[in-house]
């Protein structure tokens, strides 16, 4: 029995001391950044004047690169070859390939496997941010006069195409690259967020509204698929690319740091109390808390591929692995879904409500109530709605074709060729333009329309049987709608109270499908 109790306790000290205590000495000085690969066979650690890349297996020191004030350090693969990429905040950017052999890590020899000098060429200029993509292809350097400059690798030369973002009017602070490098995310000082095309450097959405005081740079998810920025000081929202807000999830304490994981769905916060939390953006709930147990200084942190551990980094130059814990404080929870808050482009900040960016042309059916002595109208209706670049508004065009139904008790009889012919239908052509409001309440797939229409109406009666037809002399009247919809994925359906000068008012429903223009936003 006190050989069974002997083990259990061994057990249970090596355990502990392997995910709750292990610790190793990462850099002489306060440690800036951390990294560790994809495959969590390697880790890095900077401080200030210098960088150590390390074995997990064993915590031994692969190589050590004396770069100083380094702002960004990341490993990236390509085929079977494992590279480290490095970038100072004074513009050197330096990739160098690790060499793995009898089952030892190693730094090839010689010179970096390629290097540039990102800093202003004139010397004028003083850089504000810089940072790389993850294959290093892409470098974005921002200065103090509010550009943005943006170099694409040329991997044959060894040279690079440059662009030059102009757009923002205060100082950029922050510059993230997507995970598959086709984005690159600007933030300034003054809120303004944008998402751009690597490789062109063309516009692809604006955020507003970022809270900047943090100066928490603007992330994408490790799928590239939505973008993470801070709402307010307590609070970081979803966004997807578009620019509207999908979500915003209060976190009960000022955030300090944000840091996408390598699961698309998860999110590691960084609170002012030193604690790290995971939270999942599926259930825009937390999972799990890291409260960093120590009096130093905690700087930085990473997450291990399977995020069940993370790397906390002091001051020091200390590295402790802790093992997260699951969150179970649901007597206080601290995260709240406001979804769909309406802080993209045009959005309506804090109003709960999104804008939405869409382009489409609608085919609708319909009917509506008409006065007497008709009864009703079938109506067929194709509409081309644009919101792009003024969203949440929108403009278009349309056109009505209706055809009105006589109720029984029609006031007059006609006859054609001596025979007694049915009443004559009401025919109606509508030419109008639509303008309204648009809003995505609940999901991305889900839009709230609301619009006004004016136009002008032609209507006729038309007497058309088998004995033979006539078309009575058209009257032109001014057409007026007004009327509020939904749209659900490409389904389209709306309520309208419409109104012209011959008609008068008649209430109507339109039903259809929107074929979207250039892929749905």
């Amino acid at each position: 029995m006190r050989k069974k109790s002997s083990l259990f306790i061994s057990v249970f000290f090596l355990y502990f001391s392997v995910f709750y205590a292990t610790e190793f000495t990462a850099c002489e000085g306060r440690i800036q950044q951390i990294c560790e690969n994809t495959s969590g066979t390697l880790i890095a650690a900077s401080d200030s004047s210098s960088i150590t890349i390390y074995d997990t297996k064993d915590f031994s020191i692969v190589c050590k690169f004396y770069d100083e004030q380094v702002s960004k350090i990341s490993f990236y693969s390509e085929g079977d070859n494992e590279f480290f990429a490095v970038i100072t905040k004074d513009g050197q950017f330096i990739v160098r390939k690790l060499l793995y052999s009898d089952e030892h890590w190693q730094c090839e020899d010689g010179e970096p496997y390629y290097s540039a000098d990102c800093a202003d060429v004139t010397g004028r200029k003083a850089l504000t941010a810089i940072s790389f993509s993850n294959n290093s292809d892409y470098i974005a350097a921002a200065f103090n006069d509010n550009s943005v400059q943006v170099h694409f690798r040329l991997r044959v030369t060894a040279g690079s195409i440059s662009h030059t973002i102009t757009t923002h009017k205060t100082q950029v602070y922050g510059l993230e690259f997507s995970k598959n490098g086709e984005y690159l995310a600007t933030v300034s000082t003054d809120g303004e967020a944008y998402i751009w095309n690597s490789y062109t450097s063309s516009k692809i959405t604006h955020l507003k509204g970022i809270y900047s005081r943090a100066r928490v740079p603007v992330y994408f998810t490790e799928d590239s698929v939505y973008v993470v920025s801070l709402d307010s000081r307590n609070s970081f929202r979803i966004s997807d690319f578009s620019g509207n807000t999908l979500y915003s999830i209060l976190t009960g304490r000022p955030i300090t740091a944000l840091k996408p994981l390598k699961d698309p769905d998860l999110i590691a916060v960084r609170n002012d109390k030193d604690e790290v939390m995971i939270y999942s953006i599926s259930s825009r709930r937390p999972l799990s808390v890291v409260t960093v147990p120590s009096s130093t200084d905690f700087t930085t942190f990473d997450f291990n591929f399977t995020a069940d551990i993370m790397y906390a980094a002091y001051s020091d130059g200390v590295v402790t692995l802790l093992e997260p814990q699951p969150y179970l404080d649901d007597s206080s929870m601290l995260v709240t879904d406001s979804s769909l808050l309406g802080k993209g482009v045009g959005g309506a900040g804090g109003s709960g409500f999104a804008a939405s960016r869409f382009q489409g042309i609608s085919v609708c059916a319909g009917a509506n109530y008409l006065n007497k002595p008709y009864l009703i109208g079938a109506d067929l209706r194709g509409e081309y709605l644009y919101s792009d670049k003024i969203s949440p508004f929108f403009v278009g065009g349309g056109l009505n074709l209706s055809m009105g139904f006589p109720r029984k008790e029609f006031p007059k009889t006609y006859k054609i060729n001596g025979n007694d012919v049915s009443a004559p239908n009401l025919m109606a052509a509508t030419v109008y333009v639509p303008a309204g409001y648009v809003v995505t309440p609940w999901k991305k797939d889900i839009r709230i329309i609301t619009d006004v229409k004016i136009g002008a109406k032609m209507t006729s009666i038309a007497l058309i049987t088998n004995e033979g037809s006539a078309v009575g002399k058209p009257v032109f009247s001014l057409f007026m709608s007004v009327g509020v919809g939904m749209q659900i994925k490409a389904f389209t359906f709306d309520i309208n109270c419409e109104y012209d000068t011959v008609g008068k008012v008649s209430p109507a429903v339109y039903a259809g499908y929107v074929f979207y223009l250039g892929g749905k936003k």
